[in-house]
């Protein structure tokens, strides 16, 4: 064993093993004595180990006893049983010899070995049960299918994803993922803008036009700016206006390339913002998610109207 062990090693086994060395586990030895030590075994014993001194039994007779109940109750004369017959005769024996084959002969380095391999099995084994049994459950407050999982949960949102995706490309730099929450509303709509081209004469001027304060439209570059749901309104139908170069101007800044937008409040409709999938987007709700659109004129769905909070929905009713 020279060279297969550093003297680290071997000090650190020692001490494992309370220098008692490597041996068949003690548990077993003790279970061993208690079956060959009972009142039915020991004389059994006892008798084909003084039978073999001087061949008091004939070699046949010794053999008989050694299978003695084998195919009716092998355990009443320590026998193996006929199908492991070639194992051995006597099942003590049998198991004290697979024991030390175990513990590879009480050979420290072929035991390391063993041990070595056993755990970069059990290790490697329990890296893919592992993975079985957590893709069960994995995500699951997160993702509400396989498709949602595989999607990062666009499919929440949209299914038919390459007609989606088309769609978001060509709204260019429209959707601040910073401020997702509030995507759809006209002040994120106007943030958004300002963020990019900083304030914009034309909707400064159209928002006072509609009934907005100075204060309140100077206000509006500020990302923490909080606006009421009244004066949004009025905000949007100031961009209702915003059309021709004016509307131009922003969908250049904006880099929106999507066809049919008409007015800058188009740039919060749904229905205009992705014409090739409208159709397949859907919302969330507690039964899972519902389409938006009932058809291809772009009716909503009233459905939602009982299963989303109201303040989602009063734009629809």
């Amino acid at each position: 064993m020279s060279g297969s062990l550093t003297a680290l090693q071997l000090n650190a086994g020692a001490g494992l093993l309370q220098n008692q060395g490597i041996g068949i586990n003690a548990n077993l030895i003790s279970a061993i004595s208690a079956y060959t030590n009972t009142p039915l075994i020991s004389p059994f014993l006892s008798t084909l180990t003084v039978g073999g001194v001087g061949n008091i039994l004939s070699a046949n007779v010794s053999a008989n006893l050694k299978t003695l109940a084998a195919n009716t109750c092998a355990s009443l004369s320590n026998s193996v049983p006929p199908a492991y017959s070639s194992l051995g005769n006597q099942m003590t024996a049998v198991i004290l010899a697979e024991a030390t084959v175990d513990i590879c002969g009480t050979n420290v380095s072929k035991l390391t070995q063993a041990v070595n391999q056993a755990q970069a099995y059990t290790s490697q084994t329990s890296t893919f049960i592992n993975s079985a049994v957590n893709s069960q459950t994995y995500l699951g407050n997160t993702f509400t299918t396989m498709n949602s999982m595989i999607t990062g949960g666009i499919t929440n949102v949209n299914l038919a994803t390459v007609a989606f995706g088309t769609d978001l490309k060509n709204l260019g730099r429209l959707i601040n993922l910073k401020n997702l929450g509030n995507f759809g509303s006209p002040l994120a709509l106007v943030q958004q803008l300002y963020s990019i081209t900083g304030t914009n004469p034309t909707l400064s001027v159209a928002f006072v036009a509609n009934g907005i304060s100075q204060d309140m439209v100077l206000n509006l570059t500020s990302p923490t700016a909080s606006i009421t749901d009244s004066i949004q309104h009025k905000m949007y139908l100031a961009m209702t206006k915003i059309t021709g170069n004016d509307l131009t101007q922003v969908l250049t800044a904006l880099n929106v390339t999507t066809v049919g937008i008409e007015t800058m409040a188009d740039l919060l409709n749904p229905l205009k913002l992705f014409p090739n999938s409208y159709q397949s987007l859907t919302a969330p709700t507690a039964t899972g998610p519902v389409f938006i659109y009932v058809n291809s004129t772009g009716s909503v769905n009233t459905e939602l109207t009982t299963q989303l909070p109201p303040y989602v929905v009063s734009s629809l009713v």
